[in-house]
C-alpha cells in the first residue's frame, strides 16, 4: 500500500488554507474546519479512526514527510468521540467498519459536536448501502482501500478545500442511487414538484429552506410534503430515507 512516499510532493499549502495577501504579508483564516484555531501552523491536522494498524502506519509515514500533522490515532468509535472534540482536527479519516460501532454513526455523532468537521470515509468493503448512508450523514468523501499515497493526498486536499471526494470505484453506486430515485418516483407517480421536494429532503433541507429554494410558501411545502408522504406510504422524513435504503 505504501510505495514511493518520498516521491509525493508536499501538499500545496496555498491550496490547503485560504490566504489573503496584504502589503506583502501572507495571512490566513484562523478558523479550523473542526471549529478550532489554526494559529500560525499552515500544515493541516488530521485524525484517523480505524482498527487497521496498516492504515495507521500509512498515515504516520505520510505525516512524518510533512504532508499533514497527525493529531489523533483512534481505533474505535468510542475513542474518537472522546478524543477528537478536544483535538479538533482539520479533517478525519473514518473507517466504515469499527469494532464498537459503525463509522458512519461515529461520523454523525462527531458532526453533531463539530458541524464543520470534514470526514473522509474509508472502506475495504464497499457497498451501495454504506455509500448511501455516508452521503446522507453528510460525509465529505468516500475512498476505498487500498488507497495510494497520491490518491489519498489529493482527496485530503480536495476535502480541505470544501469539495466532495468520490473514488472512481464508487461512481456505480452513485449511478445506481440516481436510478433508484427515478424508479421510486415513477412507481408512485410523483409530480415534478414532489420530486423536487424529495430531492430537498435528501439534502436535509428544512421547510423554510425548501420554500426558499423552490420559490414557494412554507404552507405549499407542507401540502406537497403531505401528499408525498401519502404516495410513499410513510409518516416522516426518516421513513422516506429508510424506504430508499431498502433499495440500495
Amino acid at each position: 500500500m505504501i510505495t514511493n512516499l518520498t516521491d509525493v510532493p508536499p501538499l500545496n499549502r496555498c491550496e490547503v488554507a485560504r490566504r489573503d495577501i496584504h502589503g506583502g504579508h501572507v495571512s490566513r483564516s484562523t478558523k479550523k474546519p473542526g471549529g478550532g484555531a489554526l494559529g500560525k501552523s499552515v500544515v493541516p491536522s488530521v485524525s484517523i479512526v480505524d482498527d487497521d494498524e496498516e492504515i495507521h502506519r500509512f498515515l504516520k509515514e505520510l505525516g512524518d514527510l510533512g504532508h499533514f500533522r497527525l493529531v489523533g490515532s483512534c481505533y474505535t468509535g468510542e475513542q474518537a468521540l472522546e478524543r477528537l472534540p478536544e483535538h479538533r482536527p482539520d479533517a478525519v479519516i473514518m473507517d466504515i467498519r469499527l469494532p464498537d460501532m459503525s463509522g458512519i454513526d461515529c461520523a454523525s455523532k462527531l458532526k453533531a459536536i463539530l458541524p464543520d468537521l470534514p470526514v473522509l470515509m474509508l472502506t475495504g468493503y464497499p457497498d451501495g448501502t454504506s455509500f448511501f448512508h455516508s452521503v446522507m450523514e453528510k460525509a465529505n468523501g468516500f475512498l476505498f482501500k487500498p488507497v495510494s499515497a497520491q490518491e489519498f493526498l489529493k482527496a485530503l486536499d480536495d476535502v480541505l478545500k470544501g469539495e466532495f471526494v468520490l473514488a472512481k470505484q464508487a461512481v456505480p453506486f452513485l449511478i445506481q442511487l440516481v436510478q433508484q430515485v427515478g424508479q421510486v418516483a415513477r412507481q408512485h407517480r410523483l409530480t415534478k414538484r414532489e420530486e423536487e421536494i424529495l430531492a430537498c429532503l435528501f439534502e436535509d433541507m428544512q421547510d423554510k429552506e425548501i420554500a426558499s429554494a423552490l420559490g414557494i410558501g412554507t404552507a405549499t411545502v407542507h401540502t406537497h410534503m403531505h401528499r408525498l408522504f401519502e404516495k410513499l406510504e410513510v409518516h416522516s422524513r426518516r421513513d422516506i430515507l429508510a424506504k430508499y435504503l431498502t433499495l440500495a
